[in-house]
């Protein structure tokens, strides 16, 4: 009997040891890692979210990548602008320099020829990431060229995990100042589009981000296209019914993917399948798209009386309904435009381009009316210079302001990520140390035992 009971003490440490190194380990593993979920066997839905949010994370630092070396080629590019822009600014001082009487202009054409070789060295050096955005060669052989360069600027991934990426552009062609392109460049035909006049958050429906449909708001207009199709949209609570999982928080996507079902099955729209398409701006604004191109491509949004008890409420296009909101958007013909960049595209006055201005050969009365006209050519191109770092500047901004954005995203994330599975380290080390100190005690608790049976077997043996 007393063996049995020996027994059972000693199977009852070893169960209480084996539990508490059980334990030990677990709280081990949190202390090492800092996690307390840190496999799908610790917490399977905590564990999913976490991993979801690490891989959007990711992508975001891919991004913040890209809108960093974005930002250092918008750099590069402003600052050579800049430095061009003065140059610029001094060659004219030369030329109304050379316009006074008695003044060599042969001489004066020795300072120009430098001006004009530090303004193409400068263009020539603008290089940042391999791209140069002020010296280029559009033709149509160098595969590499883009006229406008794209900047990823975020991600965002549908309920069906489609991922999709949103852009800023930068119109190379509008900044460049040289380019090895001698011959024209052929543009395409674009569609007609119209935009609202704010982001559809920014609006007082979507006031917070959402919009609250279960009232008396509503959203209705129509769209004239340039073949004479016309629709009406109506966008209210009982539209929007089977568009939106929450009529009190109707999202951007869902007021979206409604009005593209309406023109796409809706009676009052379908003459407008297929020939326009409702999504948000790189701005978020609404805007509306035609499928045609060309010169004839046309679009037009008015707004039309809401349904009777309805209110009509502002996304972007006002609440007018008698013909004062009305906005109309219109596609191009295909084209051609200059090859040629700011500084070496030959002035239609002058017959050359301010790379190539020679005033050393001027003289007389004509002489003094060809220099008048290159003064005035390059003060046009001055112009043009300071609207392309205006447009670099604008570009710059947004990409700062987005850096700033996915950097505050990542840290918000980050810290959802550390909710889910960060284990508390203070807790845990104290409870390491508990732990410890009780595999000690069931340690001896387990020896005592046993040496309690042995000594038991020495008595019968006596």
């Amino acid at each position: 009997m007393t063996s049995l009971l020996t027994n059972i003490s000693a199977m009852t440490a070893l169960t209480t040891l084996k539990g508490i190194n059980n334990q030990l380990d677990a709280t081990s593993n949190r202390v090492s890692t800092g996690q307390r979920v840190s496999a799908a066997a610790d917490n399977a839905a905590y564990w999913s979210i976490a991993t979801t949010v690490r891989t959007d994370n990711a992508s975001l630092s891919a991004v913040k990548d890209s809108l960093g070396l974005g930002s250092s080629a918008v750099d590069t590019a402003y600052n050579g602008l800049n430095s061009v822009l003065a140059d610029l600014q001094n060659l004219r001082a030369k030329l109304q320099t050379a316009l006074q009487p008695g003044i060599d202009r042969a001489k004066v054409q020795v300072e120009i020829d430098a001006i004009q070789d530090k303004m193409k060295a400068t263009a020539d050096s603008s290089i940042s990431s391999g791209q140069n955005w002020l010296s280029v060669d559009s033709s149509p052989s160098n595969g590499i060229y883009r006229a406008t360069q794209s900047v990823v600027a975020g991600f965002s991934r549908t309920a069906s995990g489609t991922v999709t990426f949103s852009m800023i552009g930068v119109d190379v062609n509008a900044i460049k100042l040289y380019d090895v392109n001698a011959s024209s460049i052929t543009t395409a035909a674009t569609s007609a589009q119209i935009f609202g006049t704010t982001s559809l958050t920014g609006t007082t429906a979507f006031a917070g981000g959402t919009a609250n449909f279960n009232t008396t708001n509503e959203v209705a207009f129509s769209l004239t296209l340039g073949d004479g199709s016309t629709g009406t949209i109506r966008l209210n609570r009982t539209a929007l019914a089977s568009a939106a999982v929450d009529l009190t928080k109707v999202t951007t996507q869902e007021f979206l993917d409604a009005i593209n079902n309406q023109i796409a099955s809706d009676t009052d729209a379908t003459p407008l399948a297929g020939k326009v398409t409702a999504s948000l701006d790189s701005s978020g604004r609404l805007s509306f798209a035609t499928a045609a191109t060309g010169a004839a491509a046309l679009v037009t949004i008015q707004n039309v009386t809401p349904s009777a008890g309805n209110t009509l409420v502002d996304v972007g296009y006002g609440t007018g309904v008698a013909g004062t909101d009305a906005r109309t958007g219109r596609g191009s013909a295909a084209g051609t435009t200059a090859g040629k960049g700011i500084l070496d595209t030959a002035d239609g006055g002058t017959g050359v381009s301010v790379a190539t201005i020679d005033i050393s050969t001027l003289s007389g009365t004509t002489g003094d009316a060809t220099l008048r006209a290159i003064v005035t050519q390059v003060e046009k191109v001055i112009a043009k210079v300071t609207d392309a770092g205006t447009k670099l500047g604008a570009n710059k901004t947004q990409i700062d302001g987005q850096k700033t954005f996915v950097d505050t995203l990542m840290k918000a994330n980050d810290r959802t990520i550390g909710i889910l599975v960060d284990a508390d380290i203070e807790e845990e080390s104290t409870k390491l140390k508990a732990l410890q100190t009780q595999q000690q005690l069931a340690v001896q608790a387990l020896s005592i035992a046993n040496s309690s049976g042995q000594n038991i077997m020495s008595l019968f043996r006596s």
